[in-house]
């Protein structure tokens, strides 16, 4: 690429903008850096190459979400993937609305679309992409459709099996701390920590609950309520890892020491959740692998969003590190 924009004479930037169709470049800019590929056969930019064989070659990722530990995943997965199926990808960060999204898919005509929470679940969204013809594929949508490719885990059981957990250390006051309203994995989560509950005879406290939004703030003003309380639970189970990690900052905070006072475990195991100190207990799923695959299904040929298939499921499993121990005495009374 360095090449190219010294042939072209720009910036290593703008040939980054122009490769990566990028619609904010002048047309005589444009113009000057793929003929540079051109005269130079840039082989390994998919871009340059799908003007000579005439087919776009671009793979769409839509993300809209607080945490940014799960968009890094999320792109992670998707740069791997592609890089090893020849794709390009282009990652758009959705704020604006579905006429953001369809002025990228005029733009850029990609070959396929990677829906992530909570896009996932909008149905104007997902109409318009059928409209268009656009293949997609949706990730932990609110409900599996046989008629709609998705891939997945299993929110509730996980959450029940992280909660469980909890109560094997003699925990009864949990506190959870939800996600989002909007994502339809934030009430399998919750689901699943009360089917938990239930079934160890344990009534839910509705002091305990608090809403989060995964965002690191959202999971700050969750945990001092839940700390700040006359009987404070002697266990926190946030619904990501970047909530967990505010848990345990305000914990620090009122010399509430993790985990000999105070159990903290989250969701996702995001690389956040290995930095931190003491370092997370949480609930693997495995983001970058859900992405990969459903790349891995856009790229294939024969794939059409509209075939029956079954929901692809992924495996997830706890991470036992050291947030959480046993019961405080003096928590869990």
């Amino acid at each position: 690429m360095i090449d190219v924009a010294k042939d072209a004479g720009v910036s290593f930037k703008t040939v980054s903008r122009v490769l990566n169709g990028e619609s904010n470049v002048r047309e005589e800019t444009r113009r000057l850096v793929m003929n540079a590929a051109e005269r130079l056969d840039y082989k390994l930019n998919v871009a340059a190459r799908s003007l000579r064989v005439g087919g776009p070659q671009i793979i769409a990722l839509l993300v809209q979400n607080p945490s940014r530990s799960y968009i890094e995943s999320v792109h992670l997965g998707a740069l791997q993937r592609c890089h090893k199926t020849g794709m390009h990808l282009i990652m758009e960060e959705c704020e604006d609305g579905l006429a953001e999204i369809e002025a990228m898919i005029n733009n850029t005509s990609p070959v396929g679309v990677v829906v992530t929470p909570p896009l996932c679940d909008d149905v104007e969204l997902i109409e318009m992409l059928k409209r268009k013809k656009i293949r997609y594929v949706l990730i932990a949508p609110r409900s599996a459709d046989a008629t709609q490719a998705s891939i997945d885990i299993n929110d509730a059981i996980a959450a029940q099996e992280m909660t469980e957990y909890l109560l094997s250390l003699g925990h009864e006051r949990i506190g959870f701390i939800k996600g989002h309203p909007d994502h339809s994995v934030s009430a399998k989560r919750y689901e699943g920590y009360s089917r938990a509950m239930k079934a160890a005879d344990i009534d839910i406290d509705p002091e305990l609950i608090e809403q989060g939004e995964f965002s690191w703030a959202s999971g700050l003003a969750g945990a001092e309520k839940l700390l700040d309380l006359p009987n404070p639970p002697s266990a926190v189970f946030a619904s990501n890892d970047d909530m967990a990690a505010a848990v345990i900052a305000a914990a620090y905070r009122r010399n509430i020491h993790v985990p000999n006072d105070l159990s903290v475990v989250g969701f996702d195991n995001t690389q956040v959740a290995a930095v931190i100190s003491p370092q997370l207990t949480t609930v693997n799923q495995p983001i970058a692998d859900l992405v990969s695959e459903a790349v891995g299904l856009l790229t294939d040929q024969t794939f059409q969003s509209g075939d029956k298939s079954k929901p692809i499921f992924l495996d997830h499993h706890l991470i036992i590190r050291e947030s959480a121990g046993p019961a405080n005495a003096k928590f869990s009374t």
